[in-house]
């Protein structure tokens, strides 16, 4: 398991009592003094932990007067319109990017080969990534897809992967069915989300296809609450 530095073990508490709703927006959190004496630790490591959640912005620091949980601004859309992870983030004023990044090949499991089953494949490729906004951790994602349309370094990734399949392969995504479902941290996502492990997230399965109703691609899409707000708009039949 990664051991964080104080002052980020710290921030992690803090920001899960934020996400838990144990402080909610407007509140003001105890004196830097007194968290010290709670967490054991100097007051200068609580600075450096409020400091990083202020950047975050999880919290607003108001002079004279003390530190207050910030009223959320989430990145929010439809669930109808599909559009790429990048899009989402840049549309609300945000610069995306990518503060993890992993891939790999690996061999095609039985279930993987049915779903990719108009591929033929023997291998699939796996990606993780943290996709950022402005500079925070806001989604883990783990896309799966034939190994056939794996880049050569993960450089070609940090990209929106639909524009990604679509400039080097002319694989237009169309569509996709999803599902939503709420789902644990592991330790992994944890360390690179700033989270606790075990904490909640909002998690997307989604099946993308292509032009021509293939599959293409297959993502967990894991969501930091707070960071992202899904609309639905729902029609009485």
């Amino acid at each position: 398991m990664v051991r964080l530095p104080l002052p980020k073990q710290v921030a992690q508490t803090i920001r899960t009592r934020i996400l838990s709703g144990e402080w909610e927006p407007g509140d003001q959190i105890p004196p830097e003094e007194e968290l010290a004496h709670e967490f054991g630790v100097s007051r200068a490591t609580i600075r450096e932990a409020i400091s990083e959640l202020a950047v975050e912005g999880y919290l607003v620091k108001r002079r004279g007067i003390g530190t207050f949980v910030r009223e959320p601004h989430a990145i929010s859309g439809g669930l109808e319109s599909l559009i790429s992870i990048t899009e989402w983030i840049e549309r609300h004023g945000y610069e995306a990017g990518t503060s993890y990044l992993k891939l790999f090949r690996r061999p095609v499991t039985e279930r993987e080969a049915d779903r990719f089953a108009a591929w033929k494949i023997r291998e699939v490729a796996e990606v993780h990534r943290v996709r950022t906004a402005n500079g925070t951790p806001v989604l883990y994602c783990i896309d799966v897809f034939p190994a056939q349309f794996a880049p050569e370094t993960e450089d070609a990734l940090e990209e929106s992967l639909f524009r990604f399949f679509e400039k080097r392969f002319g694989q237009v995504v169309i569509f996709a069915q999803t599902e939503i479902e709420v789902a644990l941290a592991t330790d992994d996502m944890a360390a690179h989300l700033n989270l606790a492990a075990g904490s909640p997230l909002l998690r997307l399965r989604q099946a993308h296809y292509n032009q021509h109703s293939t599959l293409l691609l297959w993502s967990h899409d894991h969501f930091v609450p707070g960071k992202f707000r899904f609309d639905v708009i729902r029609h009485r039949q």
